[in-house]
């Protein structure tokens, strides 16, 4: 083969294989890859969160494939993620924001980069997002007060456990307990402080409480379960009978419910995992294709209505799991 024909034939082996890469690059492109952000991989509520995303079902067929980046509870952490995900081209984000005040500046580059970003389980000051899909916490706030009151009809010392202070669920939980107590003036808030959303610091204000007020505190509510959890353990330890100090608090996770099924706790209030997490995905993809997709997880039109998934902002609703109803949601 003459100089000349080995050179063009090089050139158009070269050419093939450009040909054969750019088909398979184009193929791989045809799966659409979301970046879910979890604030926190450690805390159960958001564990549910990213399993429930896992399990839409265009994830389970393959359509979509599903990157969840662990926030560890640090504003920082997230802003580094979504750079990434800005920079690995994801076609979608959702995100689960830590904080409320911090998560807006990321937010704002993902809507720079045009990158579909949708809020969800937690509130961003941000308004650049996509669309949402988040309970009314202030509303969660409001209900278990006011259950609360019907447990103490005579009223009675209480204590609050609150979740990271600056946070959107923080911050409208507590405006929401407030309001619920301000209705009941023979409830006196004795005690307040967060404990993080943690079991672990859940028990030890409890600890710290009972030593400071004993036999004073009769009711105990918490802006999450991993918190209330944590004051059950440190109240069994004291002897204390379960049934005449009621332990309320806000998510419905695993623990939570079999705590209300064995008389523990006396409500949780269920946020519904499966909304937050696969509407989160719904809206993504009607984010990238338009109009013409159709809503493929359960939660639309027996929970919610998707309204052409062109609403900026979904309120997931809340239920009260007591012992009347909780077996039906184990």
């Amino acid at each position: 083969m003459s100089r000349r024909n080995l050179l063009n034939a090089g050139v158009g082996m070269a050419i093939a294989v450009a040909t054969l890469a750019g088909g398979n690059f184009a193929f791989a492109q045809d799966k659409i890859r979301i970046a879910a952000l979890s604030f926190g991989e450690s805390g159960e509520y958001m564990k549910a969160w990213s399993t429930e995303i896992q399990n839409h079902p265009a994830v389970k067929s393959g359509e979509v494939e599903i990157t969840v980046f662990d926030g560890k509870y640090d504003p920082l952490t997230q802003a580094n993620q979504i750079d990434t995900a800005i920079t690995q081209q994801f076609n979608a984000i959702i995100m689960s924001p830590f904080d409320l005040e911090a998560s807006a500046p990321p937010i704002e580059k993902a809507a720079e980069a045009k990158i579909p970003l949708i809020v969800s389980a937690l509130k961003t000051k941000s308004t650049k997002y996509t669309a949402s899909i988040i309970v009314n916490d202030t509303e969660g706030g409001q209900i278990i007060a006011e259950e609360l009151a019907k447990r103490l009809p005579n009223g009675g010392n209480v204590v609050l456990m609150e979740g990271p202070i600056g946070q959107s669920a923080q911050i409208e939980r507590r405006a929401g307990i407030d309001a619920g107590l301000a209705k009941f003036p023979n409830l006196k808030l004795i005690e307040d402080k967060t404990g993080n959303w943690s079991r672990a610091e859940g028990q030890a204000l409890m600890e710290n409480w009972l030593l400071a007020h004993p036999g004073e505190i009769n009711g105990v509510l918490a802006e999450n379960d991993e918190m209330a959890l944590g004051a059950i353990e440190a109240m069994k330890s004291a002897g204390i009978d379960l049934k005449t100090v009621p332990v309320l608090a806000i998510d419905g996770i695993p623990d939570a419910k079999r705590a209300v099924k064995k008389g523990e706790m006396a409500v949780s209030l269920y946020k519904y995992a499966r909304a937050e997490g696969q509407g989160a995905v719904d809206l993504a993809l009607r984010a990238i294709k338009g109009e013409s997709y159709k809503p493929q997880s359960e939660i639309w039109g027996s929970l919610m209505e998707w309204k052409g998934g062109t609403e900026k902002d979904y309120v997931v609703p809340w239920l009260v799991l007591d012992s009347t109803n909780v077996e039906k949601y184990m």
